[in-house]
């Protein structure tokens, strides 16, 4: 009995060791991105799907402290912030590898991406970067539009779900336009890629306004990217890594 009780409150303190994730509010009113994404939309895409993420992989991570069959190493990881859980992502155990690499990827992205949208501009011509990143995309796509151009072919042409990214390459220390299947995204390859930014072509993310015209929706998605947040991440990235 009392091997029990000392079993059953070790499993206890490994639970709680855990810091849950917890579902951010939006950084806006549900409305604040209308007409480009309804209000309905937003409260489907906040409120119910990255809810959704945000529970699966807390059930997730409480499920490795409690299994008995999981060694120290994995269990000390799960006590890890998610970004670092998702550094080892695909490394993980087959059982804990998929709920964790599509929910807490699904976390990870939606985070981020709900952060890198602000109230649309009149037009899209309107809504463009400045300063250093704007010089960087420059530099790497020879200009702006061209930028644009390629990122919303790639977000057209993306077949079934995923994301379409920007982020700073680990090894060519470049800017690079890339996509990812499902909730996988750029860190899971290479944990030193800064992500900059990043658009969710899951059906959920557009179809309650846009149906099947996904193009519509990307046509519309410069109008809302919140620039000043996507050059706060480039700078940031860019400051802790000497070499970019």
């Amino acid at each position: 009995m009392l091997t029990s009780v000392v079993l059953l409150a070790f499993t206890v303190i490994c639970v709680q060791s855990q810091t849950a994730l917890v579902l951010p509010p939006l950084p806006y009113a549900y409305s604040a991105l209308e007409p480009v994404l309804s209000e309905h939309l937003m409260r489907l895409h906040h409120d119910k799907h990255f809810d959704t993420y945000t529970k699966k992989t807390n059930e997730a991570l409480k499920t490795i402290m409690v299994d008995t069959s999981a060694n120290e190493q994995l269990k000390e990881l799960a006590k890890k912030p998610l970004e670092e859980i998702l550094h080892d992502v695909l490394h993980l155990p087959e059982q804990y590898q998929f709920a964790l690499r599509h929910n807490g990827g699904g976390y990870y992205n939606h985070k981020l991406f709900f952060s890198m949208l602000k109230a649309p501009t009149a037009t899209a011509a309107e809504n463009k970067p400045t300063g250093a990143l704007l010089e960087a995309i420059e530099k790497s796509f020879g200009s702006f539009d061209k930028f644009r151009e390629l990122f919303s072919a790639a977000s057209v042409n993306l077949f079934g779900s995923g994301w379409v990214w920007l982020y700073i390459d680990a090894q060519t220390h470049k800017l690079v336009l890339n996509f990812t299947a499902n909730q996988d995204n750029p860190i899971m390859f290479d944990k030193n890629h800064v992500v900059l930014l990043g658009i969710d072509v899951w059906e959920h993310a557009y179809y309650p306004v846009y149906e099947n015209r996904r193009s519509e929706y990307i046509d519309n998605f410069w109008r809302i990217v919140n620039w000043p947040f996507v050059a706060q991440l480039y700078t940031e990235g860019t400051t802790k890594r000497a070499d970019l």
